[in-house]
C-alpha cells in the first residue's frame, strides 16, 4: 500500500493526542479532589494514539520524500527531529535552488558533478535536473546544445522518472535549437534510447514526434524517419501502437509528393495489421487518415480494408479509430462519401460515453470537404454523440474545431447551416436561455 501523507498529517486521533500532550493552562487542571488517590489514572486506556512526535526518524524521512521540493525548508522547520531527519532532502533542496539559478554550461556541469558524488539515490536527482531543463533557454545560446546532452545523459541514469525528463527535453527543448544542431541532438537521443533495456519505458514516440523540428523534406529528416520505421519490428506491442500513429502524422513533413511515402506507408500498415485488436485503434485510424500519401488509384482499396478492420474492433478501440477514420473518408472521391458515411452510422451507436466528444471532433473536423447534404447529416450525427453531455462539452468541441481551423474552412453557407444545427441541438437538449445566449455571443469568435 502506498504511503498516505495526507492521512499521516491529518489523523484526528493523532491530532487530539498531540494536543493533549501540550502543556495546559493551570485553569484546566483537574481539581485536587477529583484526582485518583493513587496518583494514576482510574481507567487507563489500553494504548495511546501515536502522534507525530512518536514517529521514528525513518518514517519522517519517508514523509519528507512526499513534500514538494519548494516546501522542504518549511517542513524541516517543524521541529529539531524533523530538521535532522530531512538532512538528505535538504541537500536536494539546495541543489534544486542552485539549478534554478544556473546561467552557464559550467554551472550545469558543476552541479551535475556534485550531485553525482553526494546523492546516492538516483531518484534524488529528478527535481534538480528538471529545474535545469527548465533553465536551458536561459543559458548562453552556444552552450545550450552541450547542456542538453549533459542533462539528457544524467536523466538516463535515473531508473524511473528520468525518461520523463528526456521526453520533455525532446518535445519542449529541441525546437529551440538551430536547424543545424537539431540533427545532432536527435542522433544523441536516439543513441541513448538504444541503450535502454527492452522492458524499460523508452522515448521512441517522442523521438518520432520531434522529427517535426528537423528541416522539412531534407535528406536528414528522411533518413531519421526511415530509421524509426525500421525500428518498429523490434519494439513491444504497446510501443508499436503508440509509434505508428505519430509516424503517420509526421509523413506530412516529407513535403509535397515523395516516392518513398507509399513504401513507408506499406510498412506501417503491415505492422499495424499484425497488432492484436486491443492495440489497433489508433494505428488503424491514423493509417486511414493518411491515405493521401498513396496514389489516387490505391486509396479506396486501402481505406476500405482499414475501415473494415476498424469496425471489427472492440468498442474501446473502435472509438479511438473513429477519431481519425473520417479524415481518410473525405480523401476518397466524392461519389463514395455517402456510402462510407452510412457504413459508419451503426458504429457510432457503439462509441463509449468517454470517447464520444473525440469521435464527434473527428467527424466534424473535415466536414468542409463534403457536399451540403452530407455536411448537414454529419453535423447531426456528430452533435448527437454529445446528447446529454452539457454546455461545457459542446463548448470544448467547438473551441477545438476553431483551434484546428475546421470552422474557418467552412464557407458562409456551410457555417450558417452549422449554426442552425447547433441551435437545434441545444434546443433538443433543453439548454438554458443563458447558455443559448452565450453561444450566439460567441459566433464571431468561433468564426474568426
Amino acid at each position: 500500500m502506498d504511503f498516505d501523507l495526507h492521512a499521516a498529517l491529518n489523523d484526528y486521533q493523532a491530532y487530539m493526542c498531540a494536543l493533549e500532550s501540550c502543556p495546559q493552562p493551570a485553569a484546566s487542571a483537574l481539581p485536587p479532589t477529583l484526582k485518583p488517590a493513587s496518583g494514576g489514572l482510574a481507567n487507563p486506556p489500553a494504548s495511546q494514539p501515536t502522534t507525530y512526535r512518536d514517529l521514528p526518524r525513518e518514517l519522517i524521512e519517508r514523509i519528507g520524500d512526499y513534500v514538494p521540493v519548494q516546501d522542504v525548508g518549511n517542513f524541516s522547520a517543524v521541529d529539531r527531529r524533523t530538521y535532522h531527519a530531512m538532512q538528505s532532502r535538504r541537500l536536494v533542496y539546495r541543489y534544486w535552488q542552485r539549478a534554478n539559478q544556473a546561467v552557464s554550461l559550467a554551472s550545469v556541469n558543476q552541479l551535475l558533478s556534485e550531485m553525482g558524488s553526494t546523492l546516492a539515490d538516483p531518484a534524488q536527482h529528478v527535481e534538480p535536473i528538471e529545474a535545469l531543463r527548465q533553465r536551458l533557454e536561459a543559458l548562453p545560446y552556444r552552450e545550450q546544445g552541450e547542456a542538453f546532452k549533459r542533462m539528457y545523459a544524467a536523466a538516463q541514469r535515473i531508473p524511473k522518472d528520468g525518461v520523463q525528463i528526456q521526453k520533455a527535453l525532446l518535445l519542449h527543448s529541441l525546437c529551440d535549437f538551430h536547424w543545424s544542431h537539431r540533427d545532432e541532438l536527435f542522433d544523441f537521443a536516439y543513441a541513448m534510447a538504444q541503450r535502454r533495456a527492452p522492458e524499460e519505458e523508452n522515448v521512441w514516440t517522442e523521438l518520432a514526434d520531434s522529427l517535426r523540428f528537423l528541416l522539412f523534406g531534407s535528406a536528414e529528416f528522411v533518413e531519421r524517419y526511415q530509421t524509426l520505421v525500421a525500428r518498429l519490428a523490434s519494439l513491444r506491442v504497446s510501443e508499436q501502437a503508440e509509434l505508428i500513429p505519430v509516424l503517420c502524422l509526421r509523413m506530412i513533413h516529407f513535403g509535397g509528393s515523395n516516392d518513398r511515402l507509399p513504401g513507408l506507408y506499406a510498412v506501417l500498415r503491415e505492422q499495424a495489421l499484425q497488432l492484436p485488436p486491443s492495440h489497433q485503434g489508433a494505428p488503424v485510424g491514423m493509417l486511414a487518415s493518411a491515405i493521401w500519401v498513396l496514389p489516387h488509384a490505391e486509396r479506396l482499396a486501402q481505406y476500405t480494408q482499414l475501415r473494415d478492420v476498424a469496425l471489427s474492433l472492440p468498442d474501446e478501440q473502435l472509438g479511438v479509430a473513429l477519431r481519425s477514420l473520417p479524415e481518410g473518408l473525405t480523401r476518397l472521391p466524392s461519389e463514395h462519401h455517402a456510402h462510407e458515411l452510412q457504413l459508419l452510422e451503426p458504429a457510432l451507436l457503439r462509441v463509449l460515453p468517454a470517447q464520444r466528444a473525440q469521435v464527434a471532433l473527428g467527424l466534424l473536423t473535415y466536414i468542409h470537404r463534403l457536399d451540403d447534404a452530407l455536411a448537414k447529416w454529419v453535423w447531426q450525427q456528430g452533435l448527437s454523440l454529445l446528447n446529454g453531455a452539457g454546455e461545457a462539452v459542446l463548448c470544448d468541441v467547438l473551441s477545438r474545431l476553431r483551434a484546428q481551423g475546421a470552422i474557418r474552412n467552412l464557407d458562409d453557407h456551410q457555417w450558417d447551416m452549422a449554426v442552425v444545427e447547433i441551435t437545434r441541438f441545444m434546443e433538443a437538449n433543453q439548454f438554458s436561455e443563458p447558455a443559448r445566449a452565450r453561444f450566439q455571443d460567441s459566433l464571431l469568435w468561433l468564426r474568426s
